[in-house]
């Protein structure tokens, strides 16, 4: 402070110390003025540093962006080439058939319009005539398309059909054009049925469209497995019903598909064995076993015995004729019991009854224990045998049914028809059939 007062004072008087600390002092400041140049310029590197840093990922991040964008642009082109090609393969081909019935219309409409008009006029009307024309059918078939993937189906068959018709009303307007008096030519039959198929066409992108909508919405009903041809060469039965049984099962694994079948097949074609729970050797078992076998024996005897009893009882009157004419022939164990027992002389003139097991103390059987007849001779002569009654004979329809048969049974050697035996007895053909079966015996 002592110096500086000095220097600035009119007469400066400094000695040498002072002047030797005024160079050091200076020196200090020189120094500390370079020290903070240094770190000035340290500093501002370091911020030009960061700065440069920063507008390289600024410029970075803007060329990343550029090529998402680019890639993404590109990306974009691509999907939409990519449509526009599987657009052009499923409705390409069908625009070019409808290209050409246009074209056929065109021709026409410009051959058939006034010759005098001009010729641009000639050429607009004839594409609008030919536009109008083939656009008909196709507008009602993409009203058809619209209502099936709005699952509308009764109205899109509706007009289905009627797109249908209008393209035969067309393609026959465009076979009358191109023909010759109505005689086929290349050129009316080609286009003729390009513009009856156009709809149907149409209808088959339809069908796909409808298709892959269904399988969007998970809605597509899955038909079963399909099995490799060689097993199905090998089982062609077992393969059919194994893919029936995927269908049943919405099973789509062929292997699964066929082991669960097998499994059921095996399981239906095991017979269940029989459990036996119960012990034979109890003594109430096999007591029961014995009653069972008992009450078994009286069943059967007591229903032959009704049997018999019934068949006696039904044609009991009509025996004794039908033995002594020959007709009835009388089994050998029943003519061995009927000989071993006392014939009963009948105490009125009618016909002995067979009598059946009755409640009294004595069962007998009141038949005549007489002699076969000697057999009549065979004549040459057939029985008539053609269908429809004789005329009515005397006597009763017992009596004249077992004359015929006996007559018939000799002339034929075996025993007649229910035809036969009616129309030789003149009753009818459901009273000889229940007289043979009355008279079991005659067979």
């Amino acid at each position: 402070m002592l110096i500086g007062m000095k220097l600035i004072s009119r007469s400066p008087r400094l000695t040498p110390a002072e002047l030797a600390e005024l160079e050091r002092e200076r020196l200090r400041l020189d120094d500390e003025r370079r020290r903070l140049a240094a770190k000035f310029q340290h500093d501002q590197d370091v911020a030009d540093r960061a700065t440069r840093r920063q507008a390289k990922r600024d410029r970075e991040r803007e060329e990343k962006k550029r090529r998402k964008e680019r890639a993404k642009a590109k990306a974009q082109r691509r999907a939409n080439l990519r449509r526009l090609a599987v657009t052009a393969r499923t409705v390409g081909p069908l625009l070019i058939v409808n290209t050409a019935t246009v074209g056929g219309q065109v021709v026409y409409g410009y051959s058939q319009s006034p010759a005098e008009w001009p010729t641009p006029v000639r050429a607009a009307t004839a594409v609008v005539y030919a536009v109008s024309v083939e656009s008909i059918a196709l507008y009602v078939g993409w009203h058809a398309h619209d209502a099936l993937l709005a699952k509308a189906y009764a109205t899109a068959a509706r007009l289905r059909r009627a797109s249908y018709s209008i393209a035969g009303v067309v393609a026959a307007l465009m076979y009358s054009h191109f023909s010759e008096g109505w005689e086929p030519t290349a050129l009316a039959v080609g286009l003729g049925m390009l513009s009856l198929l156009s709809p149907w066409l149409w209808g088959l992108h339809t069908r796909r469209a409808q298709h892959v909508q269904l399988i969007r919405e998970d809605l597509v009903d899955e038909t079963g497995t399909v099995f490799d041809p060689a097993r199905r060469r090998a089982f062609p039965i077992r393969s059919w019903q194994a893919r029936r049984w995927s269908i049943d099962h919405n099973e789509r694994d062929p292997r699964r598909a066929w082991e669960g079948y097998n499994r059921e097949r095996n399981a239906k074609r095991l017979k269940p064995t029989r459990v036996e729970l119960v012990d034979e050797s109890d003594p109430g078992i096999r007591e029961c076993r014995r009653l069972t076998q008992l009450l078994a024996g009286a069943r059967d005897r007591l229903t032959v015995g009704a049997k018999r009893w019934a068949l006696t009882d039904r044609a009991g009157s009509r025996i004794e004729p039908m033995v002594n004419l020959g007709a009835i022939r009388v089994p050998a164990h029943l003519a061995a019991q009927i000989e071993q027992r006392p014939a009963i002389k009948p105490t009125a003139p009618t016909t002995p009854v067979v009598a059946g097991p009755t409640a009294g103390p004595t069962t007998t059987v009141a038949i005549a224990a007489t002699k076969r007849p000697a057999v009549v001779t065979k004549t040459t002569t057939k029985p008539t045998t053609k269908r429809g009654r004789k005329p009515a004979a005397k006597g009763t329809e017992a009596e004249r049914t077992a004359t015929a048969y006996a007559n018939l049974l000799a002339a034929l050697d075996r025993p007649p028809t229910g035809s036969e035996l009616a129309a030789e007895a003149g009753v009818s053909k459901s009273y000889a059939n229940a007289w043979k079966l009355n008279n079991a015996a005659v067979k």
